[in-house]
């Protein structure tokens, strides 16, 4: 049990990043910080908000004013997702509530600003990332019932 749920918290935490990231990881293929830090993933310096506006804007066609805004909400998110990785007195299945709570609000502002045909690539963006996440890491699709109503009560 423990291992499963060491497990969905990982695939939380890489939902996140790459929320914020798609770009990043597809045009650096990893970089170093898949290669050097492997075993420990959940350590590594996370992604620079500019920097990742700065994808975000090229591959959404954002506005100079987009951009800007996107800088700022994924600063924040940052600043948010940090301090509830060292609080080490929050039980696992906590923090992993928190950091998904923190993403979705950073996910809902983004799409405050984007407009409707952006929010639809950034969509792609993230299921794109998702998805070569959870290939990399073998992780069993925990979107729980998208598959078949029917198995949530049975396991």
């Amino acid at each position: 049990m423990n291992r499963f749920a060491s497990r969905f918290a990982l695939l939380g935490l890489a939902l996140g990043v790459a929320s914020f990231a798609p770009a990043a990881f597809a045009q650096d293929g990893g970089s170093a910080a898949d290669s050097n830090n492997a075993p420990a993933q959940q350590h590594r310096a996370p992604p620079d908000p500019q920097k990742q506006a700065a994808r975000l804007a090229t591959r959404l066609g954002l506005s100079d004013d987009q951009t800007s805004k996107l800088t700022a909400i994924l600063q924040d998110r940052q600043q948010q997702l940090a301090a509830v990785r060292s609080d080490s007195s929050l039980a696992p299945q906590d923090r992993r509530a928190k950091l998904h709570s923190i993403q979705q609000g950073a996910d809902t502002q983004i799409n405050a600003v984007l407009t409707p045909d952006q929010q639809k690539q950034y969509a792609t963006l993230k299921q794109n990332m998702k998805d070569r996440w959870q290939n990399a890491h073998g992780a069993p699709n925990t979107s729980g019932g998208a598959d078949s109503g029917s198995d949530n009560d049975s396991h």
